[in-house]
């Protein structure tokens, strides 16, 4: 039972923490702020004044009070509520703001890493950092991110990310020594088309194979190796990429994907095209 409870308070300050630490805190005080007089007006309850609810007559007892006044039923329990609430909302507020805090700081770390030591994104983080790296590349790409925690270190949507109205899924393959196949590419295809996302992406800090990137090339899918990962996390901190310094959109200025040409006389060839296709079809060989 404790570990129980315990695992619900942490599940409380895990949804806090998803709020921004400076929505956060002004909530915190604002829970205070409105709770405080209430707790104070009247002496609290005692336990013999608070309803029974050993058996299930005291339960159905409880309901018929509640459906003839209601005001009168719960008018006990409001100063016990408040008192409680004015230290219990303020206190998961603030931890998930402190949380919310670390989790940003920790990820403005891993950028600046990855940013002065490309070779960092392969062979100095772990799996996890690497999906919360690219998470922070999405966000400074203006994406809304929702990091699932679901997923391991061989599979599974790891990040959900939002622009307007369009949600895409999001998976990351930090493989140094294998090209991700065109296996992982249809099990992602798989699960936007299940879920009705506008789109997906497969992340890698390596390469993919040509199957896979034929793959996608067919579907609304969109694969992201090592060398453009580089490009876009120069790209978002606005320094242009050494080895790529004009791969960016011509028209929107967005940073651009490498895709394969599926049909036609250059099929099997790659060229550049602009990462917020469809709604932008600027291209680049």
């Amino acid at each position: 039972m404790p570990r129980r409870r315990s695992s619900s308070v942490a599940g409380l300050i895990r949804l806090c923490a998803l709020l921004p630490w400076w929505l956060s805190l002004p909530a915190g005080f604002g829970a205070w702020w409105f709770l405080h007089p209430l707790a104070g007006q009247g002496p609290l309850p005692s336990l013999d004044g608070l309803p029974a609810l050993g058996t299930l007559a005291d339960l159905e007892k409880l309901l018929q009070n509640l459906s003839r006044d209601p005001q009168q039923a719960l008018e006990p329990l409001i100063p016990l509520a408040a008192w409680a609430g004015q230290y219990l909302l303020p206190g998961l507020l603030g931890l998930g703001a402190l949380l919310s805090i670390g989790r940003r700081i920790k990820r403005g770390w891993l950028f600046r890493k990855a940013l002065n030591n490309p070779g960092a994104i392969s062979d100095g983080i772990d799996w996890q950092q690497f999906e919360r790296l690219v998470g922070e590349v999405f966000r400074r790409q203006g994406y809304a991110v929702e990091e699932t925690g679901a997923a391991g270190p061989d599979g599974g949507v790891d990040l959900i990310v939002r622009k307007g109205r369009k949600r895409y899924l999001v998976q990351c393959k930090q493989w140094r020594a294998l090209k991700v196949g065109v296996k992982v590419v249809r099990e992602l295809y798989g699960v936007v088309a299940a879920q009705g996302a506008a789109g997906g992406f497969v992340v890698t800090s390596g390469s993919f194979t040509e199957d896979a990137r034929q793959f996608a090339a067919s579907c609304k899918l969109i694969l992201i190796d090592g060398e453009t990962l580089d490009y876009w996390i120069a790209g978002a901190a606005g320094r242009p990429a050494p080895e790529a310094p004009s791969r960016s959109c011509p028209l929107c200025r967005a940073p651009m994907v490498r895709r394969t040409v599926k049909r036609g006389s250059k099929a099997g060839t790659h060229f550049w095209s602009c990462s917020n296709y469809p709604d932008c079809r600027g291209t680049r060989v």
